[in-house]
């Protein structure tokens, strides 16, 4: 049985990590992963945008607050 030092696999590792990520990346299917945190106005107007769906359903009666736990939300 091979032993290995901890400095060799490491070098191994590294050398396999482009390739691996690659295949991975081409083999995926469905929904892709975001790499990246949204910057600070991305994320505002991301918020803006979910702010006035959830208004514009609540004046148009999909949402409704059946108590304070319990709501009921038409969802299309």
């Amino acid at each position: 049985m091979r032993r290995w030092k901890s400095s060799e696999l490491d070098k191994k590792i590294n050398e396999k990590r482009a390739e691996v990520d690659r295949f991975l990346l081409t083999s995926r299917q469905g929904k892709i992963i975001r790499r990246r945190p949204r910057d600070k106005e991305e994320q505002n107007v991301l918020d803006m945008l979910c702010k006035k769906k959830w208004e514009d359903d609540l004046a148009r009666g999909k949402i409704k607050i059946l108590s304070r736990r319990k709501w009921y939300y038409e969802f299309d």
